[in-house]
């Protein structure tokens, strides 16, 4: 019989965003009946069915319509045949990693002609989406057994050969955003992100509007633009990014979840929002539960350790210099709780019109506690605090005081903590 026609899907893509897939099985485990399948898809443009075909057989599971008689006849046309073709390569048993790996070139650059060719190519961008992430993946597997980045080298000339291609045609503007996400994706592989300004220029030229594009494009878009923001320390550009691509991201999608929040997370601590001890252990996060405790309480010996003990962590991912900067949210609330607690003492003395007003040696005390501070170093760190807006008022040398602002002496933090 006939094969079942695939569910209808909105833009040709399923509700979530694209998963990680083993890396060289889609190489090796097309059915054989994937050729017949591939040409009737190809025929009858049915966007959903080529998305499935592709995601299935790169999971290794048998491609549909096996073992259900003859295959269709083939009509497609050139450019789908040559795909076809170069897929049918990459799964010969004996071809070697290499082959098989222009194989999977040789396919997306076969399947980009035709998308550029076609007049209403909308049907073959999921399709693209796939036989784009299919050569990274290989390429990382065959570099991490040979211990080079050789196949991923040879992967990013490829990928800039065919976005430049399809960048030039504006009606094609949604497959360029495919193979910059995965450009994207091998530069931050090679320890490249400079690179990826050069991509993330050219895709921002049109301002692509995030919410027109479907979901299995926009999130890993969305993510790799607010990941590179963390990277040029561009905190307010990374959260608004991040936020959105988390906003979107469905729940149940818990390893993209996990992704965006490695980026967001310390971002978010940096404008003083703290997220909750259930979100960072669900998450797997949990290097992030004694950086937010120690800076919301104001405790910078412990912010230290946890620094020092998660420094490789935070170094392999890219945060280290954004959670870096949150010893000064953690000074600042050092100081605040030192306030705090003055103040009290002057309420309690009848002195509250004097409680602005207040003697450095506290201060000097509790940073030489916490930080090992003598009293010039805390001087200067009080006097950065005060220029980068953290704390308002103003330090008098002649009279060892520190006189803060009645009102609001400690803003928010998100009103500071980029300056800093």
């Amino acid at each position: 019989g006939s094969a079942t026609p695939p569910r209808p899907l909105a833009h040709g893509f399923p509700s979530e965003p694209l998963r990680p897939t083993q890396g060289h099985a889609f190489a090796m485990a097309l059915a054989p009946r994937f050729g017949a399948e591939f040409a009737r898809l190809v025929r009858e443009r049915d966007e959903g069915g080529l998305y499935r075909l592709l995601r299935n057989v790169e999971r290794g599971q048998a491609a549909p319509g096996e073992g259900r008689g003859a295959a269709p006849g083939r009509d497609a046309a050139t450019a789908s045949d040559a795909a076809l073709a170069a897929l049918e390569r990459a799964r010969q048993p004996r071809a070697s990693g290499g082959e098989r790996l222009e194989a999977l070139l040789a396919a997306l650059r076969a399947w980009c002609t035709q998308y550029l060719d076609e007049d209403d190519a909308d049907w073959m961008l999921p399709a693209l989406l796939q036989l784009a992430a299919a050569p990274r993946r290989l390429a990382a597997a065959l570099d991490a057994g040979e211990g080079t980045d050789a196949r991923k080298q040879r992967t990013v000339e490829a990928y800039r050969e065919q976005f430049q291609r399809l960048h030039r045609d504006r009606d094609r503007r949604e497959g360029a955003l495919a193979i910059s996400c995965e450009l994207l994706r091998l530069y931050c592989r090679l320890g490249q992100p400079s690179q990826c300004s050069f991509v993330l220029a050219v895709v921002s030229q049109h301002g692509p509007d995030l919410d027109s594009l479907p979901k299995a494009l926009s999130l890993p878009l969305c993510f790799l633009r607010g990941k590179h923001c963390v990277l040029d320390g561009k905190v307010a550009d990374a959260e608004e990014l991040l936020g959105w691509a988390l906003a979107r991201c469905p729940p149940k999608a818990v390893g993209n979840r996990r992704k965006i929040l490695t980026y967001l997370v310390p971002c978010r601590l940096r404008m003083g929002r703290y997220p909750s001890l259930d979100c960072l252990r669900r998450h797997g996060l949990e290097s992030y539960v004694g950086i937010a405790a120690s800076v919301a309480a104001g405790d910078c010996k412990r912010f230290d350790q946890e620094l020092e003990k998660h420094e490789d962590e935070f170094m392999n991912s890219g945060t280290y210099l954004v959670v870096e900067k949150l010893k000064l949210l953690a000074q600042r609330n050092l100081c605040r709780k030192v306030y705090e607690g003055v103040a009290g003492d002057c309420q309690v003395a009848g002195k509250a019109q004097h409680a602005h007003k207040q003697d450095l040696s506290w201060y000097e005390r509790a940073f030489e506690w916490q930080d090992d501070c003598g009293a010039d170093e805390t001087f200067c760190v009080l006097a950065h605090l005060i220029f980068i807006g953290a704390i308002r008022g103003y330090l008098s040398d002649e009279h060892h005081k520190i006189v803060f602002s009645k009102e609001s002496p400690f803003p928010p933090a998100a009103s500071w903590s980029m300056k800093g």
